[in-house]
């Protein structure tokens, strides 16, 4: 009887074995498919030159959302009823750099901006709203050779904003997969 039941033994441990190997051969193939596919599972179309038209954010992907940002004054130092903004140019360029620091302060990184809500005022300079300048400056930040993703995004003019001088307010939303331990 012992000599049966080391035998039995012996081909339950070899049955367990082979499971316990197909197992960790699969999620090891599901991971790696997965990781691979993870930023796939964001799925940016219709892209123009700026920006996308649509971007797809699954349920389980996390997300991250940025306040309204706007520019830092030119004169910092002033008094805040003659410190100065700039152009919208300078003005939006100051904005994505605050916005770039919040996002990497969290851990995130500007490539994984889906969104991006822009409010301008117009210049009064001008009396109009200075889209390209505002244009150059987002070029700065998104669809670039360091960062080549882009968000979708919307551009609005208002008559005006909370702190008197500024021309811009952003506010950006961020996705990605979630990270696999």
């Amino acid at each position: 009887m012992n000599a049966e039941k080391l035998i039995l033994r012996e081909k339950t441990m070899s049955k367990l074995i082979k499971i316990i190997t197909a197992a960790a051969i699969f999620s090891t193939t599901m991971f790696a498919t997965f990781s691979v596919n993870a930023q796939d599972a964001i799925k940016r179309n219709d892209e123009g030159r700026m920006f996308f038209s649509t971007i797809e954010v699954p349920a389980h992907a996390d997300q991250l959302f940025v306040s309204g940002k706007g520019p830092r004054p030119l004169n910092p130092d002033a008094p805040r009823a003659d410190r100065s903004y700039g152009t919208t140019e300078q003005q939006a360029r100051s904005t994505f750099t605050s916005i770039k620091a919040a996002v990497d302060g969290a851990g995130w990184d500007m490539g994984d901006i889906v969104m991006v809500r822009v409010y301008l005022v117009a210049d009064p300079a001008t009396g109009k709203m200075d889209f390209s300048g505002f244009n150059k400056a987002f070029l700065e930040f998104f669809g670039t050779e360091d960062q080549p993703n882009k968000p979708v995004r919307a551009v609005v003019e208002i008559s005006g904003l909370a702190v008197d001088g500024w021309l811009i307010e952003v506010d950006v939303r961020g996705a990605r997969m979630p990270a696999q331990n």
